[in-house]
């Protein structure tokens, strides 16, 4: 009975630091996300993200995709990926074009949130920001090119 007592107090401790660590890491990251939302709350509500899409429909044909699809890759670069599903859930897209899009957004998407965490985290975003974009992009481009027409 009393090699019980030393397991529960073991057991007690680990949760409670497991839920001190949880509360630091909470508190972290509001710090970053708090700020970052505002930014891109400022961002759409002053429509820059409507204007930034309208530069980028023309460049939509070389991902296989129509140009109302910009808004929503702009949308999940900025804001997060559900904004980006909601704004191509009503376009009627076929599922290649859903299958493009939804490879390209889940390579590169909310950049202004994790841009802010990698660098938190000591990381190199310089490097890691523009390296999903690029890597977003080019499986877009690639997959426009080997996908068949029909699937």
């Amino acid at each position: 009975m009393s090699t019980a007592r030393p397991a529960e107090r073991s057991l007690l401790r680990i949760v409670l630091e497991g839920a001190r660590q949880g509360m630091y890491s909470f508190f972290a990251l509001l710090k970053i996300m708090a700020p970052v939302y505002v930014f891109v709350s400022l961002l759409k509500h002053l429509e820059i993200l409507g204007v930034i899409s309208d530069h980028l429909t023309p460049y939509m044909k070389y991902f296989g995709l129509p140009g109302g699809t910009a808004l929503a890759i702009v949308l999940g670069w900025a804001i997060n990926i559900y904004a980006a599903i909601a704004a191509f859930a009503g376009l009627g897209l076929t599922a290649r074009q859903v299958t493009i899009l939804g490879v390209m957004l889940g390579i590169s998407h909310t950049h202004f949130m994790e841009t802010a965490v990698v660098a938190r985290m000591n990381a190199r975003p310089w490097v890691i920001f523009p390296l999903r974009m690029i890597v977003g992009l080019a499986m877009g481009f690639l997959l426009n090119l080997l996908l068949p027409e029909t699937l």
